[in-house]
């Protein structure tokens, strides 16, 4: 009988362990998407003072897709793979606008780095699901966010 009551507690603990854990990832995910939220706007931002519709279109989708990657696709217990679209979108190409476009998508410099580094950290956000998610996904989204203050603050022309 006291074997019975010995384990009780060190099952009550492992379950406190357990919703203490899932309370820390689901904050660490909250984080990440909001993260995901904020850079997307400044994506759209960009988008929106595009003159060529087809350049603001892939901005967009850029955005949509950097939004999903740093919330709904980052699924613990999932394969950590990103969407096939989703990795078209966040391809680098999007620094190079649409192919049927006359001109390059009016962006400076800075703001093309920063782009390219977001949608490089987007695409690899999924994947902490499969390392250490609490260490990593707050790491990739720190840098994100900073990705996106060094973009605003280059001067546009």
């Amino acid at each position: 009988m006291s074997v019975l009551l010995a384990a009780e507690p060190l099952a009550e603990d492992g379950e406190q362990a357990q919703r203490e854990r899932q309370r820390a990832v689901n904050e660490v995910l909250a984080e990440a998407g909001e993260v995901g939220r904020v850079v997307a706007g400044w994506v759209r931002s960009l988008a929106a003072r595009q003159a060529e519709g087809r350049h603001c279109a892939v901005l967009e989708r850029a955005a949509d897709a950097i939004e999903r990657a740093a919330g709904r696709e980052v699924v613990p217990g999932g394969d950590g793979q990103l969407a096939e679209e989703l990795a078209y979108d966040l391809a680098a190409g999007v620094v190079t606008g649409s192919p049927y476009a006359q001109a390059l998508p009016d962006l400076v410099m800075g703001e093309r780095i920063a782009l390219v580094a977001v949608c490089a950290l987007a695409s690899a956000i999924p994947g902490t699901v499969l390392g250490e998610l609490e260490r990593e996904l707050p790491a990739l989204a720190a840098t994100m966010d900073a990705a996106v203050t060094a973009g605003q603050t280059v001067p546009y022309r």
